[in-house]
């Protein structure tokens, strides 16, 4: 009788110590996830900054003047064809 409680509380052990093991190993790659979600999420916002900061300088009116001087040169225009 206590041999097979003994046997019992051994298996019990075993099977607590696999499952406290899963369960940290689940944490961990929750955890990794959150934080690889995070970089994704902080890149993917630098990216759309650059681009709003560079659509900004393209359709700045120093940008415009400057591609238009640029047309009438290669075009030889003397006149510039936009205001």
């Amino acid at each position: 009788m206590q041999n097979k409680f003994l046997k019992i509380l051994k298996i019990t052990a075993y099977a607590g110590l696999i499952a406290a093991s899963v369960f940290s190993i689940l944490k961990g790659m929750k955890e990794k996830k959150q934080k690889d979600n995070n970089a994704r999420m902080l890149l993917i916002a630098r990216q759309i900054d650059a681009q709003i900061r560079n659509t900004n300088r393209k359709t700045s009116p120093r940008y415009h003047e400057k591609n238009q001087a640029k047309y009438d040169e290669l075009w030889g225009n003397n006149e510039p064809s936009c205001n």
